[in-house]
């Protein structure tokens, strides 16, 4: 090769290391002045509200923008995120703040795809006056799609979760204690306390019982939904999990309105449990000034900032009678709870879901991004391989042995030669220029019965394919 050459790739070479290390720099100075949290956010201000106040293209538009979370495997590195070192988040004062910048952080993501979708909530509430709250729209196709074993129906059917497996679901399960979802007396309760440490966790003992626990009370809702969902670590890979938080989030939202009423007069930014009571068994992680798992740059108290909810993001009001936000998938009942004159707003019944199916989710069609300089990224659930020989388990065995009778008969005792022919200085001296080899395919079926003769022709076959690569090997040496 010419020196000129070599000086060119040379020059190449350098030149895209240098490429590839300001790129980097570029990216991790990038990411320092944009951290999240710290700077309103690039996709502007949102509103979240009811998923059943949504129009159909509103929603359809942001489980969209989920799916593609799911395919491209933000979704998973976001579940990771919350799985790991649970209880730095979870059982303590930061579990209410430390979510609040999860789901922001997410919902980002989601409007990185679609700018015009946020995160909405689920007011279970609403469920709770069904006869029975599994008949909720909510656990149709026009929503989260079925409640009972694998997901199969609905936008969100046959994802994975954190299992590795099919997400599963077993709402309102039976059982001697049963869990239940949180009802409108169980958020006016909470409404009548003041202060943070007033419906947060703390190291106090007997944590189940703490009935006026936010955080409690948001646990028996996933129990509740059971499967995927009653598994901390698993939870955020199922879509319920994030309507389910944003209601959570709602709620404490509305608690700190009324922290900042003149019935309370309580600086929500500066509120926080008091040292040595931060959480059970005073686990690390929850202190005001300790960081924030996975988002280290801010500690639990930056998640107090009242700029969440006016830079970042705001609520809609849960739907309140008579008209329940115009929502097809509501109505008002002045009956059914007599200690609430006005009326309450309840969830339609999932037979009332008229939504025409998404037809793009089918989880064996790849996705596919273009990357710039003729490269493409696909990602897909299925495996491809070598073709199969055509037998599943739905055909008979009848139909399986004719497939394998025409595999085995296809199957010859011995093969045409294969010819490689040495060029060059690379030619033996002894001016043969070809080594001639003869491969040979055998079917061999391994049975306890043959099992000593089969061992001896593997060993041969092994044999065979080490002395033929070693004299492919000396012919370049």
């Amino acid at each position: 090769m010419k020196k000129s050459n070599i000086h060119a790739i040379v020059l190449y070479i350098l030149q895209a290391s240098c490429h590839v290390f300001y790129r980097i720099l570029y990216l991790q100075v990038g990411n320092m002045c944009e951290r999240f949290g710290k700077n309103p956010p690039v996709s502007g201000y949102r509103v979240r509200r009811d998923i059943r106040v949504l129009s159909v293209t509103e929603r359809q538009k942001l489980f969209r923008a989920f799916n593609v979370l799911y395919k491209t495997g933000v979704l998973s590195k976001f579940g990771r995120i919350h799985g790991q070192q649970a209880l730095r988040k979870h059982h303590g004062a930061s579990f209410l703040p430390w979510h609040r910048v999860f789901l922001a952080a997410v919902e980002e993501k989601l409007r990185e795809i679609d700018p015009d979708v946020s995160l909405a909530y689920w007011d279970y509430s609403m469920d709770y006056y069904l006869p029975l709250p599994s008949d909720s729209v909510i656990w149709s196709s026009c929503f989260a799609g079925n409640g009972d074993g694998v997901v199969s129906e609905g936008p969100f059917r046959f994802m994975y979760g954190g299992f590795n497996e099919l997400i599963r679901r077993d709402i309102a399960r039976n059982g001697t204690c049963p869990p239940r979802l949180i009802n409108k007396d169980d958020i006016d309760q909470l409404m009548r306390f003041c202060y943070y440490a007033n419906i947060t966790t703390g190291n106090t003992p007997n944590y189940f019982q703490q009935v006026n626990n936010l955080e409690v009370l948001h646990d028996g809702v996933h129990d509740w939904v059971g499967g995927d969902m009653s598994y901390v670590r698993h939870a955020p890979y199922d879509f319920v999990f994030y309507m389910h938080h944003s209601f959570i989030d709602y709620i404490w939202e509305q608690f700190r309105s009324r922290q900042s009423s003149l019935s309370c007069r309580v600086d929500v930014e500066r509120d926080y449990r008091e040292p040595g009571d931060y959480a059970i068994d005073n686990f690390p992680g929850h202190a005001p000034w300790e960081e924030m798992h996975g988002f280290e740059y801010l500690q639990n108290r930056d998640g107090l900032w009242r700029n969440w909810t006016t830079a970042v993001y705001g609520y809609e009001m849960a739907p309140r009678c008579p008209e329940c936000s115009n929502s097809e998938n509501l109505y008002c009942d002045r009956e059914i709870d007599p200690r609430r004159p006005e009326g309450v707003c309840v969830t339609k019944t999932k037979f009332f879901c008229v939504d025409p199916p998404l037809t793009d989710f089918d989880r064996d069609k790849p996705f596919e991004e273009p990357l710039g300089g003729w490269a493409t990224l696909t990602q897909s659930t299925i495996h491809k391989g070598l073709p199969g020989d055509g037998r599943t388990r739905f055909m008979s065995q009848e139909e399986g042995l004719v497939i394998l009778r025409e595999q085995i008969g296809h199957v010859t005792a011995s093969t045409p030669s294969v010819t490689y022919t040495l060029k060059g200085s690379r030619a033996p001296e002894n001016g043969k220029s070809t080594l001639k080899l003869n491969l040979h395919e055998e079917l061999y079926v391994i049975s306890s019965a043959d099992s000593k003769g089969a061992l001896e022709t593997y060993e041969a076959i092994i044999g065979a394919l080490l002395t033929t690569t070693a004299a492919i090997l000396a012919s370049f040496i």
